[in-house]
């Protein structure tokens, strides 16, 4: 008893400034004066505005929170929705391959690209998943419903590899319609083909359809390859060059046909 009685005089001063608030906060809390109603209102309005602050960091911190969370989610739908258009557009084109399957009077052997750019000695090529074993053979055309594309050069038992028009090397007889001119195509630029040696006095326009001219052990007539974009008369020659824009976008290509039997 001796000691907490020495506790309390050593510590007098604190325990009278606790005992001075606790006397006050009741005093404030049940007290019903106007001084003591005045007193409460100035605390609180304090209070108010020192925690006003902290309170404005709390909302932002959630707002932050919340539009991180949204942000999140709008991703998330935006790659649902990209997923969902690729798989509309891949669905439409696998109905396009079908049909135009059905209705050739070819035999055609559907395949899939595995590969880009699949052989060092060609400047443009591409793998397929079909080979000897599925009835293919080296320089077999190939094709899409767009158009001509390539042929295969090397085959192996269940891939072969295709020379795309595109390469530097490719050369392709065609014919221009409906004048029936007829030249050697082969790659200019991008999706731009040039035929040169066309007949100065040829009938030819732009927007005319060129399609394969038959002149060919390998490529049969009439397949469509492209159209007439461009025309330019070669100074003192009796010719003309002949620009085209191809029908098929080479660098989309996934799944294609290869002619079997003509």
């Amino acid at each position: 008893m001796r000691t907490l009685y020495l506790i309390l005089l050593k510590r007098k001063d604190i325990f009278t400034l606790v005992l001075s608030v606790i006397l006050s906060l009741l005093m404030l809390s049940n007290g019903e004066s106007d001084n003591v109603r005045l007193l409460r209102s100035k605390a609180n309005r304090f209070f108010t505005i020192l925690y006003s602050p902290i309170t404005w960091i709390r909302s932002m911190a959630l707002i932050e929170e919340e539009a991180a969370l949204l942000r999140s989610k709008n991703l998330q739908l935006s790659f649902q929705v990209e997923s969902m258009r690729y798989l509309l557009e891949e669905n439409n084109r696998l109905k396009e391959l079908l049909d135009f399957q059905r209705e050739s009077k070819m035999t055609i052997l559907p395949a899939r690209v595995i590969n880009m750019s699949a052989s060092p000695y060609l400047s443009s090529s591409l793998s397929i998943d079909v080979g000897l074993e599925s009835g293919v053979e080296e320089n077999d055309p190939v094709i899409t419903p767009e158009g001509i594309i390539g042929k295969t050069t090397i085959v192996g038992d269940n891939a072969s590899i295709v020379q795309l028009i595109n390469d530097v090397n490719f050369r392709l007889s065609v014919r221009i319609k409906p004048s029936a001119s007829t030249g050697i195509m082969r790659w200019l630029d991008g999706g731009l083909y040039l035929i040169k040696e066309v007949q100065k006095n040829a009938n030819v326009n732009i927007g005319d359809k060129v399609v394969t001219s038959g002149f060919s052990d390998i490529f049969p007539n009439d397949l469509p390859v492209g159209e007439v974009v461009n025309i330019t008369d070669e100074r003192g020659r009796f010719q003309k060059t002949v620009v085209v824009q191809i029908n098929e976008n080479i660098g989309s290509i996934i799944n294609l046909f290869v002619i079997v039997d003509q």
